[in-house]
């Protein structure tokens, strides 16, 4: 079972900030360096000091991002730019946005449940992975959190509450004023609330106790978060249970909010095919799959073709030179899906776009799963249009459109004890960090 909890956030003086926009950021992983500058620029004690600080020349163990981010911290805290409620409560975090869909754009909100979740290792507990980690921004995360003693970012875990309850318990609180809003320059909408009252938030816990947790976003501060969970446990020589480094803020989304949920597709572009590459490509997925050529308009078009054919199976869009034609594909009927499966995995596995994908290029181009999925020899790409941008002139590249993710693949997934293909999922919009910080000494 998992244990929920409340806390004393701390969170920035409104009346000394003003505007909360100006000092919050998106998730430290999607911060590149001109975001980074355009952050620094927008407020001097805007988060991503802490979170993504810069690196400088001559940066030592005694000298460095991490130090001058626990600095920061602590100035700001110091100085009242950062203050800890007095009461023990759980936040709502509304996101309004807009996503473009094959039949046109549909505004949507997304409304996630920002509270303590106890700790427990990854698959031992309630909290359940979808996608693997790599040591470096585990090693990094950690850095952060032993100099800083905090938690600044959000852990996005998904819940399945088909009739609504935990919503039905907060729903008159969002009927109030938020504690603040802001709109981003992306166009979504912020909206944060704090919930006080015990039996509400009571109300949430029992809810939410007996619910599994699926990561949707953050398995790198997670992981982190049991790691230092086990340092601090052992320094002091204590039982971690019940400790407030034993827990981690998360932000709580309902899975079953078809109106709050967006899954973004992230297609592929396989590159240094080589001389000849490009055929030796076309002639083995034409082997594997039926295949029908259409005319390329525009990738909305794209989108809208994929979404119908993926109503009968999986299907891909694949394109190659001029990118004149998109060339769409499905296994042909006497090919089996478990007999490209080098590595045996599941069923759900295999009926991932990006798993049957993954098993296909394996075969075709005869390449390991190491290969396959560390983003070199296939990049990984969130936005249409760049896959075209990527191909069109290339000889030696080709591009694949997929199909987004769906909720219930995700959780056949986790539930069959397995771990999605590297960037199967784009959940949208991103959580912010800075709106809420969990001190990591104190509940």
């Amino acid at each position: 079972m998992a244990e929920i909890r409340a806390f004393r956030g701390i969170r920035y003086a409104i009346d000394r900030i003003g505007d909360i926009g100006s000092v919050v950021a998106p998730p430290y992983d999607v911060i590149d360096a001109s975001m980074q500058q355009a952050l620094y620029d927008a407020h001097p004690n805007n988060i991503v000091r802490i979170i993504r600080g810069e690196e400088k020349p001559g940066d030592s163990n005694e000298e460095n991002r991490y130090t001058r981010a626990a600095k920061a911290y602590g100035g700001w805290l110091e100085k009242g730019i950062l203050v800890q409620d007095r009461d023990e409560g759980i936040y709502l975090y509304a996101q309004d946005f807009e996503v473009s869909t094959p039949s046109g754009t549909q505004e949507k909100t997304r409304l996630g449940i920002v509270a303590l979740v106890r700790t427990d290792a990854l698959g031992e507990g309630a909290i359940l992975p979808h996608e693997n980690t790599m040591p470096g921004p585990r090693a990094d995360r950690l850095a952060l959190m032993r100099h800083t003693r905090a938690a600044f970012g959000q852990i996005f875990s998904l819940y399945s509450d088909p009739g609504g309850q935990v919503r039905e318990i907060v729903a008159p609180v969002l009927d109030e004023s938020p504690l603040f809003g802001f709109r981003g320059e992306d166009g979504v909408g912020h909206r944060f609330w704090r919930v006080t009252d015990r039996a509400r938030v009571a109300g949430v816990a029992n809810a939410l106790s007996d619910k599994p947790f699926f990561i949707a976003d953050g398995h790198h501060r997670y992981e982190t978060a049991v790691v230092y969970r086990d340092e601090r446990a052992a320094a002091e020589g204590v039982d971690w249970q019940g400790k407030p480094y034993g827990y981690r803020m998360q932000t709580l989304v309902n899975m079953d909010d078809t109106e709050g949920m967006a899954i973004n597709a992230i297609h592929r572009v396989v590159v240094d095919l080589g001389a000849g590459g490009v055929e030796k490509l076309i002639r083995g997925l034409s082997e594997l799959c039926d295949v029908e050529r259409l005319p390329f308009r525009d990738t909305q078009s794209v989108l809208r073709e994929l979404k119908r054919r993926g109503g009968c199976g999986t299907v891909f869009g694949f394109c190659h030179g001029a990118c004149s034609d998109v060339h769409y594909l499905n296994l042909k009927p006497g090919v089996r899906a478990s007999d490209l499966d080098r590595g045996k995995h599941s069923g759900a596995w295999r009926a991932l776009d990006t798993g049957l994908l993954q098993l296909m290029l394996g075969r075709v181009l005869d390449l390991d799963q190491e290969t396959l999925t560390q983003g070199e020899r296939v990049k990984f790409v969130k936005v249409e249009r760049e896959v075209l941008d990527m191909v069109k002139g290339a000889p030696d590249r080709a591009g694949f459109f997929l199909n987004p993710v769906g909720m219930k693949q995700l959780r056949d997934v986790v539930l069959a004890g397995e771990r999605m293909p590297p960037k199967s999922t784009f959940f949208y919009p991103k959580v912010y960090s800075g709106l809420v910080i969990q001190d990591l000494q104190s509940f």
